[in-house]
Parts: C-alpha cells; structure tokens; sequence
C-alpha cells in the first residue's frame, strides 16, 4: 500500500466530508432532519470526537479505495458510495432498532442515501488528488 497517498487521500476526503456533511445536514436539509429525528443537545457536542469521527470516516474510505488499486475518479466514486450505503444502513438500522434518534425508517433511508452521495464525492476526491500528486 502506498503511504503517502492513503494519507493525502484521507486528509482530502475528510476535509470534503466536513465540508459537504455541514452543507447538507446543517443548512440544506436541516429543517427535513430536524422534523424527523429526536430531539437532540448539540450545545453537549464533544468536538474532539466530531473531529476524529469524520478523520475515521475519510481514512475508512481512503484505505480501502487504496487497498483495492482503484486508480479512476469515477471507480472510487462509486466504491465510496457502496461502501456508505452499507456501513450507514447498518449504523442507522441498529440506532432505529433502540430508538435513539430516528422517527420512522423514511428518514433512515434519506440519512443512507445522503451519506453515501457525501462519500461518492470524498471517494472522487480522494482519488482525483492521490492521481494529480507524485506519491
């Protein structure tokens, strides 16, 4: 496994999935998620924990795509998004399963297809820069 490009491509795909997750879940679908999950204390947040749970999540995506060889923009987009649907179902599911934050299963799958669109652009991302740099 190439070191250096599974560590620019986890910086990359974290920074991006900070970015779009911000985007979608605190400005374009906040109202839909707001409506539909429990109500939750975010002036308790653990930023620490946000931080390092989004680089889990970009490294998570950027070893794979490198453990795999996967070498087009379109490939790892596309491994990113399967990758998410089946990681986040599962996440979802068992936080349904024991009524912790989600109303009804619409908002799951919403939740499943919204990660997975997220992490289809960190996966092009992490790809497109560990391509464009020598590693």
């Amino acid at each position: 496994m190439n070191t250096n490009k599974f560590i620019k491509g986890g910086i990359v795909a974290s920074i991006v999935s900070i970015i779009l997750a911000n985007l979608f879940y605190n400005f374009l679908f906040k109202t839909y998620f707001d409506a539909n999950i429990y109500p939750t204390d975010f002036s308790t947040i653990k930023w620490w924990a946000s931080i390092a749970s989004t680089l889990c999540w970009g490294f998570f995506i950027a070893y794979i795509l490198e453990k795999v060889k996967v070498s087009t923009v379109a490939s790892g987009a596309t491994l990113a998004f399967i990758i998410a649907l089946i990681v986040e179902a599962n996440f979802d599911l068992g936080f349904y399963a024991v009524g912790v934050i989600y109303k009804d299963v619409t908002v799951i799958v919403a939740d499943v297809i919204l990660t997975a669109a997220i992490a289809s652009i960190m996966g092009a991302a992490a790809i497109f820069v560990t391509n464009k740099t020598k590693a």
